[in-house]
């Protein structure tokens, strides 16, 4: 669940309180403008966020090395293990092999060895191009770099590229060309569900 508009605090605290009546739980959700105070309703915050935007990047129409889009499940699952031990908050599944099929979504990881050291989700929107998921296990500058040229390659240079990160991941972006825009937080059942 994501809101959607900045100013409707109380209509979105009366819809997750029905969402968390009909669902026996409360709901994770992304608070996309920073505006919810939920530690006292049964919430905790799991991070906080920037929004980041660019302009179009024009680069290289050249694959970075060793670099793949992920095709197939098992190269998936090899992708979503690397991603979690970059600290992932979750040991579930998040990637369902359902997206491998989405032509508006590829997920690429860089090889290193039978895993992946570093990988993002980059997906096409008609008016942007979004890079999410990004991970990098060798702390690397070259793979934030790497991502926007997969982004760009992947859709189109002609689209601004969007966001969120945070901390060192939000340093890299900004290096890059990357502005932040706004806040998000991202909220979970404090019970751990």
């Amino acid at each position: 669940m994501t809101t959607l508009d900045p100013d409707a605090t109380e209509e979105q605290l009366i819809e997750i309180s029905r969402l968390t009546d009909r669902l026996g739980r409360r709901p994770g959700f992304k608070d996309g403008f920073s505006r919810l105070d939920l530690v006292n309703k049964g919430f905790q915050l799991l991070f906080s966020a920037s929004w980041i935007w660019a302009e179009p990047h024009r680069l290289s129409a050249r694959m970075p090395q060793d670099w793949a889009r992920i095709r197939d499940p098992a190269a998936l699952d090899r992708w979503e293990h690397s991603w979690k031990e970059s600290g992932s908050p979750t040991d579930a599944n998040v990637f369902t092999p359902a997206l491998l099929s989405d032509p508006n979504m590829h997920i690429y990881g860089r090889w290193a060895g039978d895993g992946f050291d570093a990988g993002c989700i980059v997906n096409r929107s008609p008016q942007a191009v979004g890079i999410s998921n990004i991970f990098n296990l060798t702390g690397s500058p070259q793979a934030f770099r790497d991502v926007i040229s997969l982004a760009t390659i992947a859709f189109s240079p002609d689209v601004p590229l969007v966001g969120y990160d945070s901390g060192a991941a939000l340093n890299e972006m900004t290096k890059l060309g990357f502005k932040s825009v706004g806040k998000l937080r991202i909220w979970l059942s404090d019970d751990g569900s």
